[in-house]
């Protein structure tokens, strides 16, 4: 029996990284928004966050995954939201489509996922929302 064909150990560094790490793509849809939330919620099971600030998290998903929702039915478009739990934060990254409407809305989104999370970054297609753990 050749070494390459024998059963390796697994890593137990990659594989807790790999259970602190949720990844979801769904379709742009509104409806499906409510999956992401889920998921958070499952990832926040395993942090010392109170049930509000669950809340708030869930709320700036939502807000920030709005921005890529499109209802048209000829769309295939999709969200990428991959959650992160590292040993001081928690991160939540979103990946969609780039609306090259302007969204009058984005500004109140804006705010109100500054005044949930202790750090955002937005850039086209691309949103990062960090909350501290301690």
């Amino acid at each position: 029996m050749d070494e390459r064909d024998r059963a390796q150990p697994p890593d137990p560094d990659a594989s807790q990284e790999e259970t602190r790490k949720v990844s979801l793509t769904v379709p742009a849809k509104a409806d499906y928004l409510v999956l992401a939330r889920l998921a958070l919620s499952a990832v926040c099971r395993l942090t010392p966050l109170e049930a509000l600030e669950v809340a708030d998290l869930k709320l700036a998903v939502t807000e920030a995954a709005t921005e890529y929702v499109h209802e048209g039915e000829d769309r295939e478009d999709t969200i990428e939201f991959e959650f992160r739990l590292r040993d001081d934060h928690l991160e939540l990254e979103l990946e969609g489509p780039v609306d090259v409407e302007s969204n009058t809305d984005r500004e109140l989104s804006h705010a109100i996922i500054d005044a949930t999370v202790d750090r955002a970054e937005f850039s086209p297609g691309h949103t990062l929302l960090v909350k501290n753990l301690s």
